[in-house]
């Protein structure tokens, strides 16, 4: 049976509270760390409000630093970063003062903006709650995210992110890449595999340079653009907006289209488009 190693560190405060002269949206600062030394192969992430970075490097272990800012000192002090290790799996959890989700709440806020450095063939599981994220040179990738634009980039290995709302922008996976998406634009390009938008609800669509089939399954609003696919581009139901298509290497179809144009060039193999009535 494989030993099972658990290693809690304290929250780190590595430098004294500090009242930020001029800048309200920040009046009680300190710094919170956590660092893993030698081999990781997955790091799973929980992360509040403030902003997400997460970047992958050729040297191993697990290094996070991070910055909590609060309206008030008992605030502050009530912002944890939770870390522990599990044989080769290390888990970080930002921790909210109760009742303080959001950033801002009747003039009390609170937040934790998080930078991470992990080995670039981790895998990561990452949910969050509100503030951007971004992600870069790292493994196959989860994300999970309520609120807060998105860059993820360089993604070695398969990419499923489930948004409720904000920008998404994807560029270069070797792998699959699939996304449920509230509302918001989503920008994919550059994809060695397939991309597949389960669902939409708002927001244009841009999938650019893929190497396999491009598919989407329900869009509800917001204009659709194709281009550049090996293989076919299928749209299952698409309920408004434009959709523009071209240099598709196999089939194009579209089974189901309430409203707006569709239109097509440079495809390679059938287009199956609904008649227009």
């Amino acid at each position: 049976m494989k030993k099972f190693a658990a290693q809690l560190l304290s929250v780190s405060l590595l430098s004294g509270i500090a009242a930020t002269a001029g800048a309200e949206e920040c009046q009680f600062s300190s710094d919170r760390a956590a660092n893993f030394n030698g081999p990781v192969k997955k790091v799973v992430v929980s992360a509040g409000a403030g902003y997400l970075k997460i970047r992958g490097e050729a040297t191993g272990g697990v290094k996070a630093t991070g910055r909590a800012c609060a309206s008030s000192e008992s605030l502050l002090g009530k912002i944890a970063l939770e870390s522990r290790r599990e044989n080769d799996t290390v888990y970080l959890t930002v921790v909210m003062a109760e009742g303080m989700g959001d950033m801002f709440s009747f003039g009390r806020y609170t937040s934790l903006d998080l930078d991470l450095t992990v080995p670039r063939d981790a895998e990561l599981d990452v949910t969050d709650s509100s503030g951007d994220l971004e992600l870069s040179d790292v493994g196959a990738s989860k994300v999970d995210d309520s609120s807060g634009d998105q860059l993820l980039k360089n993604i070695n290995g398969n990419l499923i992110i489930n948004d409720s709302s904000g920008e998404i922008r994807v560029v270069s996976v070797v792998g699959n890449v699939e996304v449920e998406d509230s509302s918001g634009n989503i920008d994919i390009e550059d994809v060695r595999g397939d991309v597949k938008i389960k669902t939409d609800s708002s927001g244009d669509i841009a999938i650019a340079k893929v190497t396999g089939n491009a598919e989407i399954v329900e869009d509800s609003s917001g204009d659709i653009t194709i281009r550049d696919v090996k293989k076919n581009a299928t749209i299952d139901r698409d309920s408004s907006g434009s959709v523009n298509v071209s240099d598709i290497g196999g089939n194009f179809s579209v089974r189901a289209k309430t409203s707006g144009n569709i239109l097509h060039e440079r495809v390679g193999g059938s287009v199956r488009i609904p008649a227009k009535t």
